[in-house]
């Protein structure tokens, strides 16, 4: 039973640091390249050791963020994906995706920055995620029946084409959102709307 508790802790440590940089990108918006290892592990409470102790540098911890992303959004996609008809799967989808960048703003504007950011392994582990979201929904599309029109290779370039849409559209829905949730809801149903174009 005592073994399991510095487990816990070496874990709540993690989290603390990867939630640290989150809140410090929120209040910058510079991307990973402006924050230091020295801020993270000052606003937490921690020491820079405890920081190797998980990361082996700030790349590795923008690498845990976006494998983070990356899971959490396919599983909300996949949750999703059981919806009677296909308008009602493209807006389920709709809504859980954006919901979720709604709700993690911080974890969405280090997305945003690192796609063009300096680190060549965050942009490769970026598109990585983007290719597995893809892959996934067509697949299950596919498996399930719906957007028969179109063959599976036809569905995989439909849905990555909605996917680089929806990436694109992150940065102004953030911005809209804290001015005005209708200006984001609004921005979200003509979003929709393309999607649909797209899949009919």
């Amino acid at each position: 039973m005592s073994s399991s508790k510095p487990k816990q802790s070496r874990k709540g440590n993690r989290e603390k640091l990867m939630g640290a940089a989150l809140e410090l990108l929120l209040e910058d918006q510079s991307g990973l390249s402006g924050l230091s290892l020295r801020r993270i592990t000052k606003a937490c409470d921690l020491s820079p050791p405890a920081f190797y102790s998980h990361f082996a540098s700030m790349e590795e911890l923008g690498l845990a963020l976006v494998s983070d992303v990356g899971s959490t959004l396919r599983a909300l996609l996949k949750g999703v994906r059981d919806a009677d008809t296909e308008a009602s799967v493209i807006a389920a989808s709709v809504n859980a995706a954006f919901g979720y960048i709604r709700g993690n703003e911080s974890l969405f504007i280090l997305i945003a920055r690192e796609r063009a950011g300096s680190s060549a392994l965050i942009r490769s582990a970026i598109r990585n995620e983007v290719r597995q979201i893809v892959d996934e929904m067509a697949s299950d599309f596919h498996a399930r029946g719906l957007f028969e029109r179109f063959s599976l290779p036809e569905k995989q370039a439909a849905v990555a084409a909605i996917v680089s849409l929806g990436l694109g559209l992150i940065p102004d829905l953030l911005d809209l959102s804290r001015e005005s949730s209708a200006e984001g809801d609004a921005l979200l149903s003509q979003f929709e709307y393309q999607v649909q174009f797209i899949l009919s």
